[in-house]
């Protein structure tokens, strides 16, 4: 790599402005090759510096662009390209003025300051749409480079003027800079002549330009009624964009301009959420998630306007699991007794999912169902009754997590859905289930005249568990139980405590201390103490 930069560089000595285009774009593009393979090649910079007066374009960019990147260390041999960039600040063509006044605020060394200062003051005012756009980007790039260098103010003043300008892509850069600028003091001061100005151009800007001018009003809060409702008039277009973004923008602005009157935010959310769910792109899944989980993040405000579009929360086949996991939170909080059963169909449809957060968010969802509406009960176990018979591992474990969320006392059929999960417990294989499992014996271990013997199991294999959580819950499960079935838990009990005596762990020495001196102390206080822990 070291002989082909020599061999560039000695081309680059017979390189002159006179030299014909398609020569100097070879030598170049070479260049480009050494640095996409990283190489440095900062020793080529002499020679860059001799072809930036070319009249060719593209070589032009591309010696714009190298002396930005290599200027900091050399700024004694980058002196001469200032001199030169601002020559060509004041070239006949806007596209070199505006790229000469690009590299020259991009070469971020303090000796180049003064030059860039007199250049942007020179760009802010010229006769072309495209200088002036650049000037006022390449503010906010100075202030990066040197946030004390605008104390004086004049430049704030001129931007703020910049405002009134009359292409809109200048004022948006304009406001940007500002932003930045003054970010230490809260950003730009936004007053009613400016946001007036602002929105009437609001139309002719770009899209990326809307959005940022929308958020960037809600710093502005009108002094008075009939100035809220034409700012609210002027926006109401916005608010039902066909492109998204600028439509979620306007939303949170109108929201924040009616802070003071709550009454009208149904309204706005509904007219906004109908104009969402008509344009809203199903194919794009990251814009479909961004939108949806904004939506959820007032779901229980918006519950009424959500309802009659809640289909749009079933999960596609070919959605990304982290769009599927989104839809299975929501859908829960839009059922009603109308469509409690067509959303359970769906949402039952991906309990079984071979994706173990998609089959855990579906079987919570069914869950959230069930203790909003006590109809949907029968259902429900009947359900989980059949996918308790499932093969896959992860469904199972998913179960016995839910099922801890449930009151199964309560239920009619519950004693059938424990004595079968409890048939199952041996085919769990993670930590998850096995824990959730241990917690659902210590529930309804009084309707289980088997869980004594389940128990003995854990006992007996407690000295080969490595996780700790595990051995914790089944030392507490021992002790919850044994107030159920005392006789036949009494000597399972001593010989879990004596192991976690004798365990290398302090946590389980001191919980099985703590256990043993409460039992020896006063046994129903113990039952009562343990009981409601259990509860909690």
């Amino acid at each position: 790599m070291a002989s082909e930069l020599e061999m560039i560089a000695a081309q680059f000595g017979a390189l002159t402005v006179h030299t014909n285009s398609e020569s100097c774009r070879i030598v170049l593009s070479k260049v480009m090759k050494l640095q996409m393979n990283g190489a440095d090649c900062a020793k080529l910079l002499p020679g860059m510096l001799k072809l930036l007066a070319h009249p060719d374009l593209a070589t032009k960019k591309a010696v714009y662009n190298f002396t930005a990147l290599y200027a900091n260390k050399n700024p004694d041999l980058s002196l001469l390209a200032v001199n030169t960039l601002m020559q060509e600040c004041s070239d006949s063509n806007p596209v070199i003025r505006g790229l000469a006044l690009k590299t020259l605020s991009s070469l971020n060394h303090e000796s180049f300051v003064e030059y860039c200062l007199r250049g942007i003051n020179i760009g802010l005012t010229d006769k072309s749409v495209y200088v002036r756009r650049v000037a006022a980007c390449c503010c906010a790039r100075l202030y990066q480079q040197n946030v004390d260098l605008y104390n004086d103010g004049r430049l704030v003043n001129q931007l703020y003027t910049m405002l009134r300008d009359s292409d809109p892509i200048v004022v948006v850069n304009s406001v940007m800079a500002l932003e930045e600028i003054l970010s230490r003091e809260g950003g730009i001061v936004i007053n009613r002549n400016i946001a007036n100005h602002i929105l009437n151009n609001l139309k002719d800007m770009t899209l990326w330009g809307q959005c940022y001018i929308l958020n960037v009003l809600q710093k502005y809060k009108p002094k008075t009624q009939d100035e809220l409702f034409n700012m609210l008039n002027i926006l109401d277009t916005f608010l039902v964009s066909n492109h998204l973004a600028v439509a979620t923008a306007c939303l949170q602005l109108f929201l924040s301009l009616i802070s003071s009157l709550p009454h009208l935010r149904p309204q706005v959310f509904k007219r906004y959420i109908k104009n969402i769910m008509e344009a809203i792109p199903q194919e794009n899944a990251e814009l479909v998630f961004h939108i949806l989980d904004y939506l959820n993040s007032s779901r229980d405000e918006i519950k009424a306007e959500l309802l009659p579009h809640y289909v749009i929360f079933f999960c596609k086949e070919s959605d990304p699991l982290y769009l599927k996991k989104l839809k299975l939170t929501v859908l829960p909080h839009l059922t009603t007794k109308n469509n409690a059963k067509e959303i359970l169909g769906e949402v039952f449809l991906h309990a079984s999912d071979t994706a173990k957060e998609v089959s855990l968010h579906a079987l919570q969802a069914i869950t959230v169902i069930c203790k909003s509406n006590s109809t949907t009960a029968p259902l429900v176990l009947s359900k989980l009754k059949q996918l308790i018979d499932s093969d896959a591992p992860h469904i199972l474990s998913n179960i016995f997590q839910v099922l801890r969320n449930l009151d199964l006392n309560t239920v009619d059929g519950g004693l059938d859905i424990v004595i079968k999960i409890a048939s199952k417990h041996q085919r769990l294989a993670d930590s998850g289930g096995r824990s959730a499992f241990l917690d659902l014996l210590s529930q309804y271990g009084n309707l289980l005249e088997d869980s004594p013997y389940i128990l003995e199991e854990y006992v007996e294999n407690f000295p080969n568990e490595s996780d700790v959580v595990i051995k914790y819950e089944i030392l507490m499960t021992c002790v919850r139980v044994f107030f159920h079935h005392p006789a036949a838990m009494q000597g399972i009990l001593g010989q879990i405590l004596e192991l976690c005596l004798q365990d290398t762990d302090i946590c389980i020495q001191s919980g099985a201390r703590f256990y043993y001196r409460l039992l020896s102390n006063d046994v129903q206080h113990a039952k009562m103490i343990t009981t409601t822990t259990a509860v909690n």
